[in-house]
């Protein structure tokens, strides 16, 4: 997905200028693509309606939104596009009052291809938010919300989930929020940090003009703090021996009881000879080698009223396999294999190692306890 999406940012870059001053040219040519790419027909109704009339009661608009996207039959979420030089933030009443009126649609967009905006209703229920649980700048943000974009796929869609995320991130912004206000050095702070540097009188001028220079050295004490807590880190050899802890890197959330569940499984299935850790991601958890988490053995999504388990092997080679399952192609490189329940992960057991001896292929250079027999 990060290719895909790397080449809808060059796109968006390459014909912004050729759109300019025509909003529909906007529609078709830089937002359309991205729901394409998360795997949405735009040119089903059943899937996805555009010009989406709702009842708003008299005396209010009744301009059709631009999109509707259905799940099983219900509005999921609608999308607001503007011509690519317009201001979101005018527009921002008119999204929510489909909110107020489609109340099964928890997320709402606005957009004008470049500047894109995420909304639920967190505060209170039906009323879509004041403020985006996301902004992404398409060409100023160094990278796309790839967790975000991941939950928006047509495949992985689920409100709920999303709406876990949503939450998580008006909490992350908030507290960012509060550090930034807590971190801008007032007088009293920055006084007390020069007292014994500043050689003259503390006038509010000397002050103003310390604050500054007082902001960037928090910032860099708080860098040099980090650094200075990972080198007192103890450092140990590679642990290669079959575990169901996780690996869980400083900062991650802790994973699920249920993920754990599934991994004691998945490390059952492969059998003592074939170590694994275990890592929490936003949307899923993963198996990996126990020297480096972006060795992945299998993606686990639990999450769902039906569980999947996301295999980095070709879709003949497991359909092979399990010619009576539910397998599918989510995105490039993974083969996707859903369950009625997780115990059913047994039936990957000779994928699974499969799988791992593939990764163990690829990067041989590990200590001889740690290979395969």
């Amino acid at each position: 997905m990060k290719e895909t999406l790397a080449a809808y940012v060059k796109r968006v870059s390459e014909l912004q200028e050729h759109v300019k001053g025509n909003e529909e040219a906007t529609k078709q040519s830089l937002i359309a693509p991205l729901f394409m790419l998360l795997g949405y027909d735009m040119t089903d109704p059943r899937e996805c309606m555009p010009e989406y009339k709702v009842d708003f009661g008299k005396d209010r608009s009744t301009k059709p939104i631009d999109w509707a996207f259905f799940q099983n039959g219900r509005p999921a979420f609608f999308v607001e596009a503007k011509e690519v030089t317009k201001k979101l933030a005018a527009y921002d009443e008119q999204l929510a009052d489909y909110f107020a009126k489609a109340p099964e649609a928890k997320i709402g967009i606005l957009t004008n291809g470049v500047q894109w905006r995420f909304f639920t209703d967190l505060v209170n229920d039906n009323v879509m938010d004041k403020e985006p649980f996301i902004r992404w700048d398409v060409l100023g943000d160094e990278a796309p919300p790839f967790d975000f974009l991941t939950l928006l796929q047509r495949s992985q869609f689920s409100a709920q989930l999303i709406r876990t995320f949503a939450e998580r991130k008006r909490s992350q912004n908030l507290l960012v929020n509060e550090l930034v206000r807590l971190l801008e050095p007032s007088l009293e702070f920055t006084k007390l940090a020069i007292a014994n540097v500043e050689t003259r009188n503390l006038t509010t001028n000397v002050i103003e003009s310390w604050k500054p220079i007082v902001a960037s050295a928090i910032s860099e004490w708080a860098k040099q703090r980090a650094l200075a807590s990972v080198l007192r880190a103890p450092q140990t050899d590679v642990d290669v021996t079959p575990t169901t802890e996780d690996a869980t890197k400083p900062g991650d959330e802790s994973p699920t009881p249920e993920e754990r569940a599934a991994f004691a499984v998945v490390c059952n299935v492969l059998g003592s000879n074939r170590p694994a850790a275990h890592q929490h991601a936003t949307t899923y958890s993963k198996v990996h080698l126990r020297e480096r988490h972006t060795w992945v053995v299998c993606r686990l999504y639990l999450g769902r009223r039906r569980p999947k388990v996301w295999l980095p092997l070709p879709i003949e080679q497991v359909r092979a396999a399990l010619p009576d399952m539910d397998v599918a192609t989510p995105e490039s490189g993974w083969t996707s294999v859903t369950f009625d329940t997780i115990d059913q992960v047994e039936k990957l057991k000779d994928l699974l190692r499969a799988s791992w001896d593939a990764l163990r292929t690829d990067h041989p250079a590990m200590p001889a306890s740690a290979t395969a027999a």
